[in-house]
């Protein structure tokens, strides 16, 4: 696929990503690539890091090529190899990698589809009961929250608190309780197509946040469903 259009997103607040994105504007338009309005755009370039990525995949439903920095797990590339990264899609054109969502709902109120994770937890740091049902298993246990991850955000936070890192182009997710009591739950890898659902027994300032975007309140009793999602996230990948 070659590439035509492109638009140019990023987190201003970083000083290198407002110069890289003078550099890589230039850079595109020598190569007659036009810069356009994100919802107009053959491609999404995001500067900044995955927060940038999962942000504005929440807003556009547009392939992503991705500048981050060291700390970033789901980027194309670092902010210093930039250039290399690009100018290969620009020669040579492009291919999509497809990435699994989750999508959820709360006591039947969908909520954005997920690329990395979809959290619930105490908001007070407290301990939570929570009951939990994947197909036809249930599971009972306390923990500070519960976390159903994405193969791609299963390097993130999933990973930090003890989950296993997936292959990122796997359809499957993986369900990870964050500091359960006395290790009561381990981490469960759940096949494509089977749905899952937490319910929070305590009465607690609980909240769903999605992606580390988008956080609902959850109340005692509320149910969260998480299933995977009819669409997928796509990374612009070099042809080679």
């Amino acid at each position: 696929m070659k590439l035509i259009s492109a638009a140019i997103l990023l987190n201003k607040k970083k000083a290198w990503a407002r110069k890289l994105e003078k550099e890589a504007k230039k850079l595109l338009l020598h190569a007659g690539v036009k810069i356009l309005p994100p919802q107009n755009a053959q491609i999404l370039i995001t500067i900044g890091g995955d927060g940038t990525v999962l942000y504005h995949n929440g807003l556009y439903d547009k392939p992503i090529f991705a500048i981050g920095s060291k700390t970033s797990h789901i980027c194309n590339t670092r902010h210093e190899k930039w250039k290399q990264a690009l100018e290969p899609i620009i020669k040579n054109g492009f291919y999509l990698e497809g990435r699994t969502m989750l999508s959820s709902s709360l006591d039947g109120k969908r909520l954005p589809d997920a690329l990395n994770e979809v959290v619930v937890r105490n908001r007070l740091h407290r301990i939570v009961d929570l009951r939990l049902f994947v197909g036809k298993k249930k599971f009972s246990f306390q923990a500070d929250g519960l976390m159903f991850s994405t193969a791609t955000g299963s390097r993130a936070y999933a990973y930090s608190c003890g989950g296993a890192e997936m292959d990122p182009l796997s359809s499957n997710c993986q369900i990870v309780a964050i500091a359960p009591f006395r290790r009561t739950f381990s981490p469960l890898i759940v096949k494509d197509g089977v749905r899952s659902k937490v319910i929070v027994d305590s009465t607690c300032d609980a909240g769903a946040v999605v992606d580390g975007q988008f956080e609902l309140p959850v109340k005692r009793r509320c149910t969260l469903e998480v299933w995977q999602s009819n669409k997928k996230m796509h990374f612009v990948r070099p042809i080679k």
